[in-house]
């Protein structure tokens, strides 16, 4: 249990006491996700799951659940800013950045604030039953499950790893001139004046990728801005970006996004 104080705080009105009888026991986000939390707390979640009481956490109350080691050897998630922090600090789980929310051996983790409430319609489905679930989703104006999964929410950042990023800003800048010319490997390297190997070489220097995977996320995202500000059909919004069929754009679009273009301006068009 908890209540809010007068500067907006939640402060916990009862021991720990309580989670000895607790079905489920919910981690909440944290304010500092590489805060560690005093061990009694790391101790309780253990021993509540051991005596068969589900855990879950909301997203980066995944960094709690890590470190009681009860990921260990499951597939988690967390909201897709603090994946690769997970990753790389809880090397024996496997996160996955796609999904909303992933659960296994009753221990379950969610992604943003949304999807924490994804997560938390989904439990109260396996407690209480599919109708009551059905009845607060609808209650609350939401779906009792969304599609897709966090590709739908983030743009396809390309970073620089080193260098000047000459070979990058050749790409982006031929792309952005004329997004519906098909461009190849021998353009960009004309246009940088150098050779294909060496265009190449510096490319995947540059961005862990080809010129090819660049281009094709930088479509996709381009295609995301206009399906939630313009008023262009699917077909439209296909040609305007470079796609030789909507068909080929509708597939591309699912791969990196987890939902169709439709699915997805149904979610994110901006209201008139």
């Amino acid at each position: 249990m908890v209540e809010l104080t007068d500067s907006s705080q939640a402060m916990a009105d009862e021991t720990l006491e309580w989670a000895q009888n607790a079905d489920l026991i919910l981690i909440p986000g944290l304010g500092d996700f590489t805060a560690t939390p005093p061990n009694q707390y790391l101790e309780t979640i253990r021993e509540a799951h051991q005596r068969g009481a589900v855990v879950a956490s909301l997203c980066s109350g995944a960094f709690v659940l890590a470190q009681t080691g009860l990921l260990d050897g499951l597939t988690a998630t967390t909201h897709w800013a603090l994946t690769d922090e997970l990753a790389s600090r809880f090397l024996e789980i496997n996160v996955d950045p796609a999904v909303l929310f992933v659960g296994e051996s009753r221990v379950w983790t969610s992604a943003g604030v949304a999807a924490g409430i994804d997560l938390s319609i989904h439990l109260i489905g396996q407690f209480c039953g599919s109708s009551v679930a059905s009845t607060i989703a609808r209650s609350m104006v939401m779906a009792p499950h969304r599609t897709g999964g966090q590709a739908q929410f983030l743009t396809t950042p390309v970073a620089v790893k080193h260098g000047d990023g000459q070979a990058m800003m050749t790409v982006r800048t031929l792309m952005m001139k004329d997004p519906t010319r098909t461009l190849t490997l021998s353009d960009f390297a004309g246009e940088a004046c150098m050779s294909e190997r060496t265009f190449l070489r510096h490319f995947l220097a540059e961005t862990g990728s080809t010129p090819h995977q660049w281009a094709m996320s930088w479509r996709i995202d381009e295609a995301c801005k206009l399906l939630e500000e313009s008023h262009g059909s699917i077909a439209e919004v296909s040609a305007a970006v470079g796609f030789g069929t909507p068909v080929t754009f509708r597939q591309r679009f699912r791969v990196l996004k987890g939902v169709s273009p439709m699915e997805y301006r149904q979610a994110f068009r901006k209201p008139e």
